[in-house]
């Protein structure tokens, strides 16, 4: 990441990412969630039509119900793929062989700058203006996102502790523990145009804070390395 404002998701985590070149398929797909998520924002969820994505990724429409079904499909594949891109981390065969400190602030620094990406930041509120006309617009987002995000996490934890690196407790408590001490009011924040962590360098203190913390309430053995020497923190 740069010494820049987080811009759009995509790009916040592609430093990050260690995923091959997608397919054509995997492309068209992006290409349509791109559409749509900008459709959404600048239209809303309701007054944007299927018709109206087509016209902006192109491919055809026979296509778009393909991969999704439905706008309904096509929201919940958003905010899906955006929990990947956070998450992405925990499909390595690695992950659980890495330092728990330098895994959760690759996690946590995936999952903070996607959150405050001005494209995220938009989609939401774009959610919190439609929730009451669409409730299934909110209970989409939630299942999606936070909930799939949190589970993701709680696995790794799982495993961390029962290999004794962290203490035995319950993971999907220490899960939304670790979440919220990355988040903190960074989101909500953006949201409301308020100063948030608006650059790497931000973000990094941020994620690094809250491993630090974590570590201290879930390390097994109590030692903390200080946030500073933690992997992808700053001195």
């Amino acid at each position: 990441m740069s010494e820049c404002r987080v811009g759009k998701a995509i790009a916040a985590v592609a430093g990050l990412a260690r995923g091959a070149k997608p397919s054509r398929r995997e492309a068209r797909r992006e290409a349509i969630m791109q559409a749509a998520t900008q459709l959404f924002v600048e239209k809303g969820y309701g007054a944007t039509s299927l018709n109206d994505v087509v016209r902006l990724s192109g491919g055809s429409l026979s296509t778009l119900y393909d991969m999704f079904g439905n706008k309904a499909g096509l929201f919940q594949a958003i905010v899906t793929h955006r929990c990947e891109m956070m998450t992405g981390l925990f499909d390595h065969p690695d992950v659980h062989s890495r330092p728990v400190g330098e895994a959760l602030t690759e996690h946590g620094t995936r999952l903070l700058s996607v959150l405050v990406a001005d494209d995220t930041v938009a989609a939401m509120r774009t959610v919190i203006a439609e929730a009451l006309q669409f409730p299934e617009l909110a209970q989409v987002f939630y299942e999606a996102g936070p909930i799939q995000g949190r589970q993701r996490v709680a696995g790794y934890l799982a495993e961390q502790m029962r290999r004794g690196v962290l203490r035995t407790d319950d993971p999907v408590e220490a899960a939304a523990d670790f979440c919220h001490l990355v988040i903190r009011d960074a989101q909500m924040n953006a949201i409301m145009g308020l100063p948030y962590p608006d650059t790497a360098a931000a973000i990094t203190r941020q994620v690094g804070h809250a491993v630090e913390q974590f570590l201290r309430m879930y390390r097994a053995d109590g030692a903390v390395q200080p946030a500073a020497n933690l992997p992808g923190t700053a001195a």
